[in-house]
């Protein structure tokens, strides 16, 4: 699969190939959903294929067909495994077993691993002897949305390929080729801006009615209508616990830029720019905001990493609190 947004890094990588040779170890980097996987799936093909044209590779050869069949002998896929959020040493021993071997097929061997970011410790150091000395002819083609996050002995033995994400109008243009309304692709990419795949996904896995529930949900608990049980029963056994984060730490983030006079187009929560105001957010501590901001920032970030074994109950309950105390001091201070 291939997207407009990516020639231009696909033209380079194939230039580089013919001429002075692509690299044994590469790391895509940029943010999730702009098709950094659909690309090193791209390129990994093409790398194995037996006939391969300046676009891609061919789909004929026995190598692309094995490709389709999902059983290319000389391609491996590292990632994690287990519901596990990290990959862990097991995982890379296969890949340094693999890469032991000769190809069957292909000219080469190829091995994806992603995202990176997610290797722990034990993992990371077990690979760095085959990023230092590639056997034979191979490919690592790594993947990585935090970047920083990736261990610094990791980072420098991969040469990084930089991936943009899409224009405004690429994304929205690309949304409404696959279906999308104009209005759907819009609220799609204010969820997911500049990651028109993650866009795409968030629709389809029905997101957006559960962001409207949450919502509404949201505002009867402030306003005290609705029972604390009622309101993180379900945001903590039936939502997705990472995902429910995302959405406070969006909503805190809106908060703040009502405090600097932001426009309800500048906001995510567009349609809640009104409820957020008679919320008093104008009024609201800045510090306690940015305390709140910056605790539920962090549960994101350990939540991403893989890192962080937090009690989902005890945790939305925790935030349910913290969100009405911030709230009703703020009024209390604006009829002060």
């Amino acid at each position: 699969m291939s997207f407009s947004w990516q020639e231009q890094a696909w033209q380079g990588l194939v230039e580089r190939h013919h001429h002075a040779g692509l690299p044994h170890a590469m790391m895509f980097t940029g943010l999730a959903g702009i098709g950094k996987h659909q690309l090193i799936e791209r390129l990994a093909q093409w790398l194995l294929c037996l006939t391969p044209d300046e676009q891609g590779a061919c789909q004929r050869c026995h190598s692309c067909l094995l490709w389709q069949a999902g059983n290319h002998p000389d391609y491996l896929h590292c990632g994690p495994q287990d519901n596990s959020h990290q990959i862990r040493i097991d995982a890379i021993r296969q890949v340094n077993q693999f890469l032991s071997q000769t190809p069957q097929i292909s000219r080469c061997q190829l091995v994806s691993l992603e995202p990176a970011e997610v290797m722990n410790v034990s993992a990371a150091n077990a690979l760095l002897k085959t990023l230092e000395e590639p056997p034979g002819e191979s490919y690592l083609l790594l993947s990585a949305e935090r970047y920083g996050s990736v261990m610094p002995t990791i980072r420098s033995r991969c040469q990084r390929i930089a991936l943009a994400a899409p224009t405004a109008e690429q994304a929205q243009q690309w949304l409404c080729q696959q279906g999308l309304s104009e209005t759907v692709a819009e609220q799609a990419l204010r969820f997911n801006p500049g990651a028109p795949l993650a866009a795409l996904q968030w629709v389809n896995d029905g997101l957006h009615d559960q962001l409207q529930q949450w919502q509404q949900q949201l505002l009867q608990w402030t306003h005290g209508s609705i029972s604390l049980a009622e309101v993180a029963e379900p945001w903590s056994k039936r939502l997705d616990f990472e995902l429910v984060c995302r959405w406070w730490l969006q909503l805190l983030v809106d908060a703040l830029k009502v405090q600097l006079g932001a426009r309800a187009e500048q906001l995510v929560f567009d349609g809640l720019v009104e409820q957020i105001a008679a919320l008093s957010a104008p009024s609201l501590d800045r510090g306690r905001l940015l305390g709140m901001h910056n605790k539920v920032q962090t549960m994101v970030g350990r939540l991403a990493s893989g890192a962080a074994h937090y009690n989902k109950q005890l945790t939305v309950e925790t935030l349910l609190l913290d969100w009405r105390e911030l709230v009703m001091t703020g009024q209390r201070r604006e009829t002060a």
